[in-house]
């Protein structure tokens, strides 16, 4: 286990995405515009017609991921995360007419109508995302 303590918290940012913009690129988009390289994601919510996720297929030693797309009338229940050093790890929750799911978030998800993310962001993080022997990313610090 590591533990990593961000004693400064910077700006809350909220982020409007209108009709036909995409999820994870509006964000980073937002964080660009406003130079900001790190940040919790305290909340997510909207309506989407597509998205786009990932989710472990396996528990083996090696990861193993399956990528899903869902398209259609589906309601964003949850959306949170890190993004470190400018590099977004989102994990969304959404549910359609028939049932709710989840995982990672990639990109290409589609806005409905309107999402709404507020961000809150770390000002003396320090950390970086790396890369084990398996292929699993962990913080650590820069």
């Amino acid at each position: 286990m590591r533990t990593y303590a961000c004693g400064r918290y910077g700006r809350q940012i909220v982020v409007h995405l209108g009709k036909g913009e995409k999820v994870q690129e509006g964000i980073l988009s937002a964080c660009r515009a406003l130079e900001l390289n790190d940040a919790v994601v305290t909340s997510g919510i909207g309506s989407l017609r597509k998205v786009r996720y990932h989710r472990i297929a396996s528990t083996q030693d090696l990861p193993a991921n399956e990528y899903l797309t869902v398209e259609g009338p589906i309601e964003m229940c949850a959306l949170q995360g890190l993004i470190l050093d400018g590099e977004p790890h989102l994990h969304i929750t959404c549910c359609d007419r028939e049932r709710a799911f989840g995982g990672h978030l990639e990109e290409g998800c589609e806005v409905q109508y309107l999402a709404e993310i507020s961000l809150m962001e770390l000002t003396d993080a320090d950390l970086v995302r790396r890369l084990d022997g398996a292929g699993v990313s962990y913080i650590d610090r820069r």
